[in-house]
């Protein structure tokens, strides 16, 4: 309306049952009606025709959208559909996109096992062809993206499909139903649940392209800019960020700063991703403690690896921290602000041995942290809650006890905080799969043996 520009539509059948993507199928026709009415200049003219053809004995969903626009030079034409490719424009016209959105819809018009071809002269306009095969049973298809295979599936609407309906000129599935979704036959779970990932990106294609690609693997939480990656960083614990660095109210390399500084959020790994790959921005990723640092554009498949290898090295670090509390309370060398913080925590519920009233609020306040920021902060880096850490520290240095002094059971248990001597011997063989007496036997005979 604000170009005076004509829009029409023309279908040439009434309805087809086929199983597609819903959300997949309206960002394919999203992006193509975006990208006409972004290029055409006022005054001008943008049509959308669908219909059915036969080709190879296949029935195939014909889409075509057209406009008379400012039309893309024959040597462009396949560069169009690269990720993050930008065209040079006039100069009454800006460009607000990230040269992401026709990469998205070539992998999801692959990904549908179709195809998309462009037609154009420059100063007369473009015409995108977007060919589907009619499916009408769900289909496994590798998935364009190569993070394994994906499906499609019908819509659940009685006979397993979903509607494609055009009378009203606007694709729907069936009485309302949710039509079909691609499902990626993958995932990286710990204790059963999914790994979360922050996603901060100001530019919602390129949020979408990431979020459509990793939500099947991850956890998916979304922000439109570093400013409010902060605040849902700090309110969902993340177990990973990734941001760009160039973002409106707050940038990934404040984020990121904030982030590292915190120490509810220190330990939490951050990829920046940006298009400027100059050094002195890559110095300025990693001062602010970045773990890894993306030049766009990138593979898709270099930032899952790179994601996967962090998530290891933060489960690897919470091993690394368990075996630290198994070994000796009191003897773990400070490194990193995590360490340094695990080791004050530690001191603390040493000095606290002796009181069976210690609690996790208690051990909050002494942190200066609130109590669910230190638990999510002490669950993060060690795998386990505060209350289990309390009580591991408390039945290590019983165990010590009982090796190195001739303390009866019932004293030890006292010593370290259990008023009960009862709940200490359940909690001793839950941990060491035997009896406090039977330790102390087993750990004087090898002493024995040893000398």
């Amino acid at each position: 309306e604000k170009k005076s520009i004509s829009f029409s539509f023309h279908s040439h059948v009434d309805k087809v049952v086929a199983s597609f993507d819903k959300v997949k199928l309206e960002r394919i026709l999203f992006n193509l009606l975006s990208n006409a009415f972004k290029f055409t200049h006022e005054g001008g003219k943008v049509e959308m025709d669908f219909n059915i053809r036969t080709q190879d004995n296949r029935e195939m969903a014909v889409i075509t959208v057209k406009d008379t626009g400012i039309g893309i030079s024959p040597e462009k034409r396949e560069k169009i559909f690269e990720r993050f490719f930008q065209d040079e424009l006039p100069g009454d016209m800006l460009n607000q996109g990230s040269g992401i959105g026709l990469a998205i819809t070539k992998e999801f018009v692959r990904l549908h096992g179709g195809t998309i071809t462009v037609e154009s002269e420059p100063g007369k306009g473009s015409c995108f062809t977007v060919q589907l095969p009619v499916i009408s049973a769900p289909v496994v298809i590798q998935d364009a993206a190569g993070m394994g295979e994906v499906e499609l599936v019908g819509s659940e609407n009685g006979n397993g499909h979903a509607i494609m309906e055009h009378g009203n000129g606007h694709v729907s599935p069936e009485n309302g139903n949710a039509a079909g979704e691609i499902k990626l036959k993958t995932g990286h779970k710990v204790n059963g649940k999914k790994f979360s990932i922050l996603l901060a990106e100001d530019n919602e294609d390129f949020r979408f392209y990431l979020k459509d690609n990793l939500r099947e693997a991850y956890e998916i939480i979304e922000a439109k800019n570093g400013k409010e990656g902060w605040q849902k960083a700090l309110g969902q614990h993340p177990d990973l960020v990734v941001s760009d660095i160039m973002m409106p109210e707050m940038s990934g390399i404040e984020l990121c700063r904030k982030l590292k500084e915190d120490a509810r959020t220190s330990h939490i790994p951050v990829i920046l991703l940006t298009a400027r790959s100059s050094d002195e921005i890559q110095m300025e990723g990693y001062t602010t403690g970045a773990n890894d640092y993306i030049t766009k554009p990138f593979n898709f498949q270099i930032l899952v690896s790179r994601i996967n290898n962090l998530l290891v090295q933060q489960q690897n670090l919470k091993k690394s921290f368990q075996k630290q509390i198994e070994i000796n309370p009191s003897e773990i060398k400070v490194d990193s602000e995590d360490e340094k913080l695990l080791r004050q925590t530690m001191e603390i519920v040493q000095k606290n041995l002796d009181n069976p009233d210690f609690s996790v609020e208690d051990l909050s306040k002494s942190l200066l942290m609130s109590r669910a920021a230190m638990y999510k902060k002490i669950t993060a880096l060690t795998g386990i809650t505060p209350s289990e850490f309390i009580r591991s520290v408390r039945l290590k240095s019983a165990a010590q006890l009982l090796e190195k002094t001739k303390m009866t059971v019932a004293q030890v248990a006292f010593e370290v905080g259990f008023n009960n001597t009862k709940y200490f011997v359940k909690y001793f063989k839950e941990e060491y799969n035997m009896l406090p007496t039977a330790y102390r036997n087993e750990k004087q005979k090898k002493s024995e043996t040893q000398g």
